[in-house]
This record gives structure tokens, sequence and C-alpha cells, in this order.
């Protein structure tokens, strides 16, 4: 047994909430009880309130307990460790709206905890702007959904990714991304990876300008608008795929139709490298 299992297994034990014998055994007999839902009544949106209509449950899913984590994080030769604990899950419906949000928690150690407030402000953010489409639209439809996932988690980067998919006459896709470099334990922006007056954004919009009109050139069924991307954002989405390249991510409808969905251009290291930090 090393030391990092010695760690584990000794921070396991000192856990202050031991599962009580016989605790997988009552939720299934309490799962088998349960009675088939019943038919949901629809009920005007005038007559609910927001406070009332609003579910916010919270559901604790520990992938790794605090504690582990903990233990993880004083091995050195692991860095900085950075997991996924906890779901908050939002849940509206008034029969002509419903939104179904799901909010990761990460546990770590600051940057981790700077990632989780940004996160929160966003998700607070769609919340809201949800919570005023339903008062204007009344009884006409519309959904929102917010999902996550971790795009990159290794031994330098970890990255979360946040969809949401707002649907009304028409649907739209957005994303957002959320990158520590576990190196430094700090929380990363596209402009935080390049030189001080590097002169990236121009370098970066030209090189996706191009593979726009060489994909356009190449397959009639590929529509871009690359005259609408005049300057790459210093926030503009991205992630490390699992070759170690950079993607640069876009909104559905930013700089193409929406039949191509969230357009992805890989950016070739020789484009870039030279200006990295």
């Amino acid at each position: 047994m090393n030391q990092f299992d010695e760690i584990l297994k000794k921070r396991a034990r000192e856990e202050p909430f031991p599962l009580p014998q016989g605790y997988a055994g009552r939720v299934l007999q309490t799962c088998a009880a349960l009675e088939e839902p019943k038919p949901r009544k629809r009920y005007p949106f005038r007559q609910v309130t927001w406070a009332a209509a609003v579910l916010a449950l919270m559901i604790v899913v520990p992938n790794v307990s605090p504690a582990a984590a903990a233990a993880m994080a004083d091995v050195p030769v692991l860095g900085a460790i950075v997991r996924v604990i906890t779901f908050r899950n939002y849940v509206y419906d008034d029969g002509f709206h419903s939104a179904d949000i799901s909010v990761p928690e990460l546990g770590g150690d600051e940057a981790a905890q700077t990632v989780n407030k940004q996160v929160q402000d966003y998700t607070d953010r769609l919340i809201k702007q949800f919570q005023e489409t339903c008062e204007t639209m009344e009884e006409n439809y519309g959904d929102l959904s917010v999902t996550n996932s971790v795009v990159t988690d290794s031994d330098v980067w970890f990255t979360l990714r946040i969809d949401a998919v707002e649907t009304q006459a028409s649907g739209y896709q957005f994303s957002r991304f959320y990158h520590i470099d576990k190196t430094t334990n700090q929380v990363v922006k596209l402009e935080d990876l390049f030189r001080e007056n590097s002169d990236y954004s121009r370098v970066l919009t030209e090189e996706v300008q191009r593979q726009m009109e060489e994909q356009m050139a190449a397959d009639s069924g590929a529509a871009y608008f690359p005259e609408e991307l005049t300057e790459i954002d210093p926030n503009q989405n991205f992630y490390w795929n699992e070759q170690g390249e950079l993607v640069l991510v876009f909104d559905e409808y930013t700089v193409a139709p929406g039949s191509m969905g969230m357009p992805e251009f890989v950016i070739p290291p020789e484009i870039y490298e030279t200006l990295l930090k």
C-alpha cells in the first residue's frame, strides 16, 4: 500500500457521517413503495407565484467526499485536485413554461470556489431571465434546459462546460466554459494563455476565418459568416481536446446559421505557440 492509499483510507475512516447499517435496503424498499405519479394539472402562470412554483432541489452527488478531496490535495505529486461534488437542480413547470437547470459545485481550493461563484452567478442570471420571459410571454410556450459536463480533467487542466438550450418559437443553444490551470491553481480565460500585446486575437481570428472559407469551398452544405467574426473575444469559449489542441467554440447563430449548430474550430499549435506565455 502506498502513501496515497493510506491517506485516503485514513480520511475515509475519519468521515463524520458513516452510512447506517441497512441503509441501502431501506432505500430500495422506499422506492418500491412509491406510487405512480398522477397526471399533472396545468395552471396558468399568473395564478402561481414564482416562489411557490419554482422547486429548488439540492441533490448531493459525492464523486469525491470533502475529506477525500483534501487528502488528495495533500499529496504533492498530484497538484491541485478539482472534482464535481454536488449538484443543485432547479425545476419549474407551470404548464406553459418549464425549466430544468442543473448547477454543479466543485470541490477544491480557491480556484474551484471562484468557479463555483461564477457558475452560480451565471445560472442565477439565466433563472432571472427565464422568470422575466414567463411573465412576459404568459401562455406562450417556452423551455430552458441547463446541463453541465467535465470536458477536460488532466494533470494540467480542469474544464467545466455549462450548456443551455432555450426554446420558444425556435431553439437557441449557448455554452460557457470554466478553466482551472492545475499547475498554478488559477482560473484562466483565453487571453490569459497569451503574452501581453502578443496580437493573439488577430492571429486566431484570421485562422478561424481561413477555416470557414476552406470548409465552405469543400462542402456546399457548410455555411458561415466570416465577415461577422471581427475579433476573437478575450473571453472566447475554448477547451483543450484529448490531443492537447486548442479548440475555439462559438454559440449558435453567432458566426453561422442555426443549421451549423455550435461551430468548433481546432487551431493548429504552430499558429499560436510562439504567442503563449
